[in-house]
């Protein structure tokens, strides 16, 4: 069937239903929404649910002028079910905020309510367009039997086809359950099939008298704009509370104190064409020595953050996803290994302060790495300090595997920013091959957590 004959099918003979294309872009919402709940964070699908919150907005947008123009057509009130996955959206964006600062029994709780509202948007448009699509018959299919609730549908029992058909969906949606969450959404999902069914065989009872469709339509277009006005407070609430935290301790996640983090532009950049050193060997094992150390360093975080981040959800979720054993303290081992080469790189550095100064290119990229390392190492032990005081809980977990995912993307962040400031001496042949391996290993730690949506 083209999609042209589906939206007949679904549309023809009867105004009072929702319009093909608003089922057809719901239904893609809810999948779409649902795929970015259940998504690790190195996927590009979290750009969309936390980078890109502003799509949320437009979404929201979409509805309300959706809403007003079935307002004119008299179809909003039967269409507004179809708006509650457009006005959770933007809420969703914020959940990290929702939780923050909650017990685990609280998180837990507040968690599978969204994500039952999640799964269950995706049944809900699946049912309503099955509803509204197969057609009343006398005739019999087998192929109908083949999907629960269809038969139910053709013969005009809609209300028990419908919760058989929402019943069957739910039960499918058990394998996304299992394969990304835990018991605990299994459970919900348990729960949403008992109650479905349980509507769906409830006994009948009579219906009571309804309003004029022109009063019933007012109300559910300021049903519709109060919603939209809500989900947006909501948003914006969220977002700019006071006391929002989602794990780094001072500039990268803070906009109060971005200004406390490595000042990229303490040291100017010479204008004068890179020279060859007195003692290239020793520069070379330098700035290749601070490499590592970065390197080594990001190694311990991302230890650090991947474990406490599937420990917290192995809790949440109550799941079992299998942990690096003593994971803390393999992390930390490998902080004091960076530590070490830090340390050496240090020493190499202070051997050349009198053949290189920051006035020639060269010797300004030294001072900027080295004033780096110094930087990010003196937030080393901070790190250790907030993580076993986060590790305390199990609500705190979450913040302790944000501190460290913070900390792996910055780090990147900042080691890309001083390659570009001295692209020029970098990129001379001149000196090149003092510093290639320096940028070999710069890049892979940037490009380690590039892709890498912080706080989700």
């Amino acid at each position: 069937m083209t999609t042209h004959s589906a939206e007949a099918a679904f549309t023809n003979g009867n105004a009072a239903r929702p319009p093909f294309w608003l089922v057809a872009a719901t239904g893609l919402l809810a999948l779409g929404t649902l795929a970015m709940a259940v998504a690790e964070t190195n996927l590009w699908l979290h750009y969309l649910i936390d980078a890109g919150e502003s799509i949320s907005l437009v979404g929201l947008g979409f509805m309300l002028v959706a809403g007003i123009y079935l307002y004119t057509r008299g179809r909003l009130l039967v269409s507004l079910p179809l708006a509650l996955p457009w006005l959770l959206f933007p809420v969703i964006t914020q959940g990290d905020q929702i939780i923050d600062h909650l017990s685990i029994n609280w998180m837990r709780l507040i968690t599978h309510v969204l994500l039952a509202a999640l799964f269950g948007f995706p049944v809900a448009v699946l049912v309503m367009a099955a509803r509204y699509a197969v057609r009343p018959t006398t005739s019999t299919s087998r192929w109908a039997a083949l999907v629960p609730g269809l038969t139910q549908l053709r013969s005009g029992r809609v209300r028990e086809g419908t919760a058989l058909l929402a019943a069957m969906l739910f039960v499918l949606e058990m394998w996304v359950a299992v394969r990304f969450l835990g018991v605990l959404m299994v459970i919900t999902l348990i729960l949403m099939t008992w109650l479905v069914l349980a509507h769906g065989f409830a006994a009948r009872t009579a219906d009571a008298a309804g309003e004029s469709p022109q009063r019933s339509e007012r109300f559910a277009l300021t049903l519709l704009i109060a919603g939209v006005i809500v989900s947006l407070g909501l948003f914006v609430g969220y977002k700019n509370r006071t006391g929002a935290y989602q794990g780094s301790p001072s500039y990268f996640m803070d906009p109060a104190q971005r200004d406390a983090g490595f000042q990229i532009d303490r040291i100017a950049v010479p204008n004068q064409p890179p020279v060859l050193p007195g003692n290239p060997d020793a520069v070379r094992a330098a700035l290749t020595g601070y490499a590592r150390a970065f390197e080594k360093l990001l190694a311990g975080y991302y230890i650090l953050d991947r474990n406490y981040n599937y420990d917290f959800h192995n809790r949440l979720f109550l799941r079992g996803t299998p942990l690096l054993p003593h994971y803390r303290s393999a992390g930390l081992q490998e902080v004091a290994h960076a530590r070490q080469l830090r340390t050496e790189a240090d020493a190499l550095a202070a051997t050349l302060a009198a053949t290189l100064t920051p006035g020639e290119p060269l010797g300004a990229l030294l001072e900027d790495v080295r004033a780096y390392a110094a930087f990010t190492f003196e937030r080393a032990p901070v790190l250790e300090q907030m993580s076993a005081r986060f590790e305390q809980t199990q609500a705190g977990l979450q913040h302790a595997t944000h501190l460290y995912e913070g900390e792996g993307k910055v780090l990147g962040v900042r080691l890309a920013e001083i390659l570009d400031k001295h692209r020029a001496v970098l990129s001379s042949p001149l000196v090149s091959p003092l510093t290639e391996e320096f940028v070999t290993i710069s890049r892979s730690v940037h490009d380690a957590y590039a892709n890498r949506i912080v706080g989700f």
